[in-house]
C-alpha cells in the first residue's frame, strides 16, 4: 500500500483532436471521425460516479476546437465541480505526451494500482501513417510551415509510406483508422513502438508499474499489440472488433470499481468487459449488437508467441515440402476464418481451430503445436492468457479474444516492424 489509502489510479488519455477538415483541390476531407463530443459525453459518465477516497479518476483530454490548451482534469467526488489545470497545446501522438501525463498522475495522485486507458480511434498493430497523404500531396494544413517540417522531418514513415492503406482510409465512413491517439493538430499519432516507450520511461521516472492498459478504441485486441506491451502492465483489455462511437460504460465501470475498490487488476480487467457487454446487449433494442471486448494477461503472451513461432516454423517447413492436406487445410482456414472490419485481422483461435479440423494429413507435429496454441487461449488453461471475452452477434459466436494478422490481399512491409512479427509468423504470412 502507499501512504494513502487510495487502491486505484484510473487514467483516460483522450486523444480528441479530430475531424480536421484537410483542402485539397477536390473539395474537403476528414481523414478521421470528429470524437470531441464523445469525449465531454464519456467525461459526463465518468463525473456520475466521480472520485472517491479509494479512487482517483483522471483525464487528459485534447481537443480540435481548442489549439491553445490541453486539458488535464481531476474528476472530483459526486456532485462536486470538476478541478482543471490548462497545459499547453499536446500533441497526443508524442510518447512524451503520454508519459508525462502517466508520471502526473502517479505523483499527484499516488495508489496501489494504476489503469491507464487510451481512448481514440484504433487499428491494432497496423501503423500506416495516414498523415503522410495530408504532409505530401498539398493539403492546407491549418498549421504553420514551421510545425509541418518539424513534423515531417522527425519519421521515417513518410518514405515507407504504405499507399493501398490511406487509399482504404479515405473510402471508409464510419471513423475507422489506423494506429491509435490520432492527433489532427499535430499530424500524428501513437504506434505501438511509441506506446512501449511512453510506458517504459513512465516506469523508470517513477518507479511504478500501470496494472492494467485498456484501449477504448478499435481493433486493438491483438496478439501484436500484447506482445509490444508485455513488460508494460499486467493485463490489457481491448477490443477485437470495431467499437461503436459511445466506446466504454464509463459510469457502470466506474461504479462497480469505486463500490469495491479493494478489487484486483485482473477483477478490473474482467468487470470492463463485463459491463462493456452488459451496456450493449442492453441497448440493443431487439437486435444483437455486433460487438467484442477481452481482457488479455500480458504475463502468459509471451508462452503464446512461443507457441506460435514453433506453430510457424512447422507451417512454413510443410508448406516447402509441399504437404497438400496442409495447404488444402491452410486454404479453407483463411477463407473460412472470422475477419474483423479490418479484413486482415482474425480470430487467432478460430483460424487454429479451422486448420486442425480441416488437416487430414500425418504430421503430428503440427497437430500437437496446434492444439498447445488453442489450449493457451481457452478459459481452462491456468494461468489462463485469455481472463474475460465477451462476444454478441452471431458472426462472432466462435470468437475468443485474440486476433492475429493474416493478410487478406497483401503483405504490409510495417509488419516487419512489431515485436512479434519476429517470431516466425511475419515469415509465414509474407509467402502465403
Amino acid at each position: 500500500m502507499t501512504q494513502t489509502n487510495r487502491r486505484w489510479t484510473w487514467m483516460v488519455y483522450m486523444a480528441g483532436d479530430n475531424g480536421k477538415v484537410f483542402e485539397q483541390l477536390q473539395g474537403g476531407k476528414q481523414l478521421i471521425a470528429p470524437m470531441e463530443e464523445q469525449g465531454y459525453q464519456d467525461i459526463r459518465e465518468m463525473e456520475a460516479v466521480g472520485s472517491t477516497d479509494e479512487v482517483a479518476i483522471l483525464v487528459q483530454f485534447d481537443t480540435l476546437s481548442d489549439r491553445d490548451h490541453t486539458y488535464r482534469i481531476y474528476i472530483r467526488p459526486q456532485g462536486e465541480q470538476r478541478v482543471v489545470e490548462n497545459i499547453s497545446e499536446q500533441n497526443m501522438g508524442d510518447p512524451g505526451s503520454l508519459r508525462d501525463f502517466i508520471v502526473w498522475g502517479i505523483e499527484n495522485y499516488p495508489a496501489q494500482y494504476y489503469a491507464v486507458i487510451l481512448w481514440n480511434h484504433g487499428t491494432g498493430w497496423k501503423e500506416d501513417d495516414i498523415y503522410a497523404f495530408a504532409r505530401n500531396r498539398g493539403f492546407r494544413l491549418g498549421a504553420s510551415d514551421d510545425e509541418v517540417r518539424s513534423l515531417s522531418r522527425n519519421t521515417q514513415l513518410s518514405s515507407a509510406f504504405f499507399l493501398s492503406s490511406i487509399l482504404e482510409v479515405m473510402q471508409l465512413e464510419d471513423g475507422e483508422s489506423r494506429a491509435i491517439a490520432f492527433d489532427d493538430s499535430s499530424l500524428d499519432f501513437l504506434d505501438n513502438t511509441k506506446l512501449q516507450q511512453a510506458f517504459r520511461q513512465a516506469e523508470e521516472q517513477t518507479g511504478q508499474k500501470v496494472s492494467l492498459i485498456g484501449m477504448d478504441a478499435c481493433l486493438m485486441s491483438m496478439v501484436e499489440v500484447a506482445y509490444q506491451l508485455r513488460a508494460n502492465a499486467n493485463y490489457m483489455v481491448g477490443s477485437q472488433e470495431v467499437e461503436p462511437l459511445s466506446g466504454w460504460p464509463y459510469t457502470a465501470i466506474l461504479g462497480g470499481l469505486t463500490r469495491d475498490a479493494g478489487m484486483t487488476p485482473e477483477a478490473l480487467a474482467t468487470l470492463i468487459v463485463q459491463e462493456y457487454g452488459r451496456y450493449y446487449e442492453e441497448d440493443s433494442r431487439g437486435s444483437l449488437p455486433q460487438i467484442t471486448q477481452s481482457a488479455t494477461n500480458l504475463m502468459v503472451v509471451e508462452k503464446l508467441v512461443e507457441a506460435v513461432g514453433r506453430l510457424a516454423s512447422v507451417l512454413r517447413q510443410l508448406l516447402a515440402e509441399k504437404d497438400f492436406y496442409l495447404e488444402k487445410a491452410l486454404s479453407y482456414a483463411k477463407r473460412q476464418v472470422v475477419r474483423f472490419k479490418d479484413k486482415d485481422c482474425v480470430d487467432l483461435y478460430d483460424f487454429m481451430k479451422l486448420i486442425r479440423d480441416e488437416y487430414v494429413g500425418d504430421s503430428t507435429e503440427l497437430t500437437t503445436v496446434l492444439d498447445e496454441v488453442m489450449d493457451l487461449i481457452t478459459p481452462e488453461m491456468e494461468p489462463r492468457l485469455v481472463v474475460a471475452n465477451v462476444t454478441s452477434g452471431l458472426r462472432f459466436s466462435r470468437v475468443k479474444g485474440l486476433s492475429i494478422y493474416a493478410p487478406y490481399k497483401r503483405y504490409s512491409p510495417f509488419y516487419d516492424r512489431s515485436d512479434f512479427a519476429s517470431c516466425g509468423w511475419g515469415k509465414l504470412v509474407r509467402g502465403w
